[in-house]
């Protein structure tokens, strides 16, 4: 008989257990090895692993205002600092900390929050020209005689010929000059001048700083307005965790079998941290797997949930037509028959010369 680990129904129980099941069937059963019956062990283990890693760094801060940071925890070595167990959930998890002592409230350089405006360099206003083209003559043709100038033309033809040439236009009544005094030749709207006063600056030259809006001032971008800069030390740890899953047999039972068991096999769990060993009573063959699994790669924290179920494959010679599965359930040894490959394969080929007998008939009845 194979040895199996502490707990695990011995290959006599799951025989018995088998005998008892085909016993219902009718008349009595004995099985043992020496009548041919054949054992393997298949037990089920299911097992997550999820591995934490972390890495810290540590950096001076600056943040605008006055940042309260109490709610933070605080460290006095970094390396000391002790996170407690990550987060059961999510690959990523960030802590922040503060090193003790290392906040300071600053006064900013600029004394009041307030600080000198660049674009207008804390004068608060810019130049502006304080005349502008005129809108209806545009400065093209000020005044029919001067041009603008103020200036009368030299020739009295040259002034009949650009009279005549304005009176021939669909323009506004023209009026006296400001420049030349002639009457009835000028652009009514900038009466001869060419340009109009600024509606910008009202003819002053300035205008109000667009950035400071004429206080000269603007927020201290360094401490955001408020006067203070906080400064600190700081550390933020990282932690990322991964999952692995470790699964034996490695070739599943059949789905009849996975069911049944997930419904009524008393599944032996454990949970496993740090240094912590293996169960006594877990399979040798899931041992050895695991093992490989649980070498140190360099993590902070490693939690094992695992599951693992005995399952005994049988098959005797006084029935090969059947394949038996046995497991521990709640209320002792469960046993499921399942049809054997060589019944599986006969099946099939059956059903196969069947289906051509059909398409046979059905082709003569065509």
């Amino acid at each position: 008989m194979a040895e199996n680990p502490s707990g695990t129904p011995s290959d006599d129980e799951m025989l018995q257990a088998l005998a008892r099941h085909l016993s219902g069937d009718g008349g009595a059963v004995r099985l043992d090895s020496s009548a041919g019956a054949d054992l393997s062990w298949h037990s089920v283990l299911d097992c997550r692993i999820r591995r934490t890693t972390e890495t810290r760094k540590e950096s001076a801060r600056t943040e605008k205002g006055r940042k309260d940071l109490s709610a933070l925890p605080t460290y006095i070595h970094l390396a000391d600092y002790r996170p407690g167990v990550p987060a059961e959930h999510g690959s990523l998890h960030r802590i922040e900390l503060v090193r003790e002592g290392s906040v300071r409230h600053n006064t900013c350089e600029c004394g009041n929050g307030e600080w000198a405006c660049k674009r207008c360099e804390g004068r608060g206003r810019l130049p502006c020209d304080p005349t502008t083209a005129c809108p209806d003559c545009r400065g093209l043709e000020p005044c029919a005689e001067c041009d603008g100038t103020g200036k009368p033309r030299p020739r009295a033809k040259d002034r009949d010929r650009a009279a005549a040439a304005t009176a021939s236009r669909t323009v506004p009544k023209r009026v006296r000059c400001a420049k030349c005094r002639r009457p009835d030749a000028a652009c009514p709207t900038c009466a001869g001048r060419g340009r109009t006063q600024c509606s910008q600056c009202t003819g002053t030259g300035l205008v109000d700083c667009p950035k400071c809006t004429g206080g000269g001032t603007v927020a201290h971008d360094a401490c955001g307005g408020s006067g203070v800069v906080t400064t600190w030390v700081g550390a933020l740890i990282e932690q990322r965790s991964r999952e692995e899953l470790v699964r034996r047999p490695l070739k599943r039972p059949p789905f009849p079998v996975r069911r049944r068991t997930a419904r009524l096999g008393r599944w032996r769990k454990a949970v496993l941290t740090g240094d912590d060993a293996l169960p006594g009573d877990l399979d040798a063959t899931h041992a050895e797997a695991l093992a490989t699994h649980l070498v140190p790669a360099g993590e902070v924290h490693r939690r094992v949930v695992l599951r693992h179920l005995p399952l005994a494959r049988i098959t005797v010679p006084t029935d090969p037509e059947r394949v038996f599965y046995a497991f521990p359930g709640s209320d002792g040894i469960e046993v499921l028959g399942l049809p054997s490959s060589r019944r599986v394969v006969r099946g099939l080929a059956i059903a196969a010369a069947a289906l051509a007998v059909v398409v046979l008939l059905l082709s003569l009845l065509g």
